[in-house]
């Protein structure tokens, strides 16, 4: 028999780990390691609104890089992308599917209230009493730095959330690479709506990566600054933006 878990059981676990109402949090999230969530995506979507309720903020990444130029993702011949480009649908704050996310996301952004930032490649979800001020003003260049919904989230000491997923899916030390700037720099196109056509726009960013996120999750937990717990056979995991940005900064400087 498959295990189950349903919306009070996930509440519980993140009641646990000490979510609670008017918090902002950041949240990865992935349905992989569940056999059976009575009611799917949404049940984790409410579990999260009914604890931090409205006078708290909930954030995730919905990001679209399968829209960029269609040579740069390498899906199409050398002599298609002319036609490619030319068909290619733009950004659509409504419509443009996140990828690479999984299905929390996707699931998230068809829920009321929910805002999302206006970044052809890297934007963010958003609700709550801090929605629109995570999400205004999203920078095109170097998309998820300071400046970004990532930067205000540690700067408003927002919360980061793992459910079912490893430090790998932690973006929010994706800070520490724009502070340094060691990752090579790179030309992105991307496709946005403009006077009712389509644009190409491009954007300079870095082309990050995530080696070493699980070594600055050990050592997170060394300093024990996570709480975790036991979610059916995964768990969930609750840590302080600031804090893991603190650690992935101690980590990269030290090797």
């Amino acid at each position: 028999m498959e295990e189950m878990l349903t919306k009070e059981d996930i509440k519980a676990a993140l009641q646990r780990i000490g979510v609670k109402k008017g918090m902002l949090l950041y949240v990865s999230a992935s349905m992989k390691p569940f056999r059976y969530v009575v009611g799917g995506a949404q049940s984790i979507i409410e579990a999260l609104m009914e604890l931090v309720g409205y006078d708290g903020t909930i954030v995730m990444a919905a990001p679209t890089r399968h829209l960029c130029d269609p040579i740069e993702i390498r899906k199409v011949p050398r002599d298609q992308v002319a036609e490619a480009r030319k068909n290619a649908l733009p950004f659509n704050k409504k419509l443009s599917v996140p990828s690479g996310v999984g299905e929390v996301p996707i699931q998230f952004m068809r829920n009321d209230a929910v805002l999302r930032s206006n970044h052809p490649m890297v934007s963010f979800l958003a609700w709550g009493k801090y929605a629109k001020l995570i999400i205004e003003k999203h920078p095109l260049h170097f998309g998820m730095n300071q400046d970004s919904p990532l930067g205000k989230i540690r700067e408003y000491n927002g919360y980061v959330v793992n459910i079912g997923v490893d430090y790998d899916r932690c973006e929010i030390f994706h800070l520490v690479q724009y502070q340094t700037m060691k990752c090579p720099i790179r030309i992105y196109s991307c496709p946005i709506e403009k006077s009712g056509a389509t644009s190409w726009i491009q954007l300079l960013d870095l082309e990050l990566s995530n080696e070493g996120y699980n070594e600055v999750g050990k050592l997170m937990e060394d300093k024990q600054i996570v709480k975790t717990t036991d979610l059916g056979k995964s768990f969930c995991r609750l840590y302080s933006a600031k804090s893991a940005q603190e650690c992935a900064n101690e980590y990269f400087n030290s090797i």
